[in-house]
């Protein structure tokens, strides 16, 4: 659940940094219109990516919901929200808070059992 928080909250961030930025090439020179517009797809890229991430963790972890204890979920929550506060100045809740970003711990590997 902290990943997924901390997702969710990133992806309102690029939401809001891709209005800024649209708004922002609506007006001013042609060479810095182009360069907020070069901005926005950058963002729209990244927007794109978070919410991959988010809806592959969605998959993983809605299964296993029911099963588990909600108190430590809402830990990792409030965790996950005071974390994103503190990333902008903490370079290893930075790093923890970007692992998010790429859940490759969700893919189940097969289990290979030999006789």
């Amino acid at each position: 659940m902290y990943c997924a928080e901390v997702l969710r909250t990133e992806i309102t961030v690029q939401q809001h940094m891709i209005s800024a930025s649209s708004e922002a090439a609506g007006v001013g020179e042609p060479a810095l219109r182009a360069q907020w517009i070069e901005t926005s797809a950058e963002l729209l890229q990244r927007l794109a990516k978070l919410e991959r991430a988010l809806h592959r963790l969605q998959r993983y972890m809605l299964p296993r919901i029911p099963a588990l204890d909600s108190y430590p979920l809402a830990s990792a929550i409030r965790q996950a929200n005071a974390d994103v506060q503190d990333s902008s100045v903490n370079d290893a809740v930075l790093r923890r808070v970007r692992d998010c970003e790429n859940p490759a711990w969700t893919e189940v590997q097969p289990t290979v059992h030999t006789p």
